[in-house]
């Protein structure tokens, strides 16, 4: 869903630094998802080296964090995973407008020991019934017989709630089968890494040659299968400004998205907006 304002007044974050050459230094302060932070810190890095007037912070917290932030004035551009939701826009008004810098997908993966042991596609439905409590044992779905460790995210996180929209239909559904949740993707990684018998899900941008996604329905998460919408998880990546974005953060909003910027989301495993 798309935002847009023809408001005039901006809230935003005014931060000034005077350096000892005399000219007012600028601070951009970025905060919310996990799985655009990558994204931001590296761009944040190349885009500082090459201002003289104008510095990126990057802090982590969340979706729900990054659009809260933003919105309150305490930071200039949120961070987010998924859309906006309906609640949020009744809590701080329909003032938020969408910078799509991303493409991705969320995909479910299992430990090493589950994969290789022949557990590589599941339904949708099974994989509802995995994270509900319904199957337990990994042999019901075609694995060894070894219970399922199941590994959720916390709630705020944009990650959780796609992933819940997508298999059960609302984002405000329960997991009633977790065992262990966590805060952001790391600890997902390695929770998926030292278990021999977990499921989760992860941002596309995570996997390597430790964490293996399964394939949905048949269906991997490719960058194919994402750019053309099969893949059941997939959702775009966005920086959240709240009112037209002041000068100093729409430069970085726009390096972002240059050739220069969209390198940096390919290097990071994530997919350029075009």
């Amino acid at each position: 869903m798309k935002f847009t304002t023809t408001c005039l007044a901006i809230v935003s974050v005014v931060v000034l630094i005077v350096t000892p050459f005399g000219y007012a230094l600028e601070i951009v302060q970025v905060t919310g998802s996990s799985t655009v932070m990558p994204i931001a810190a590296r761009s944040a890095e190349l885009f500082t080296n090459n201002q003289k007037d104008i510095r990126v912070t990057v802090t982590g917290g969340g979706s729900g964090h990054g659009i809260e932030a933003v919105a309150t004035g305490k930071a200039d551009i949120g961070m987010a995973s998924r859309d906006v939701t309906a609640s949020e826009i009744e809590r701080f008004g329909d003032r938020f407008v969408e910078h799509v810098i991303a493409k991705d997908a969320v995909a479910v993966v299992v430990s090493s020991d589950i994969y290789n042991a022949g557990v590589t596609n599941l339904t949708k439905e099974e994989i509802r019934r995995i994270f509900n409590g319904e199957i337990r044992n990994w042999s019901e779905v075609g694995g060894p017989n070894r219970w399922i460790a199941v590994i959720v995210r916390k709630p705020g996180s944009g990650t959780r709630d796609t992933f819940m929209e997508a298999i059960f239909g609302t984002a405000l559904a329960k997991e009633n089968g977790q065992d262990v949740a966590v805060s952001e993707n790391a600890e997902m990684m390695m929770n998926i890494v030292n278990k021999k018998n977990a499921i989760g899900y992860i941002s596309v941008g995570y996997l390597n040659e430790n964490v293996k996604a399964i394939a949905i329905d048949g269906v991997l998460p490719t960058e194919e299968n994402i750019y053309n919408g099969s893949y059941p998880i997939s959702r775009n990546l966005y920086f959240y400004t709240y009112g037209d974005p002041l000068p100093k953060t729409q430069k970085f909003i726009s390096f972002v998205l240059s050739p220069k910027g969209q390198k940096i989301v390919e290097e990071e495993g994530y997919l350029p907006v075009d």
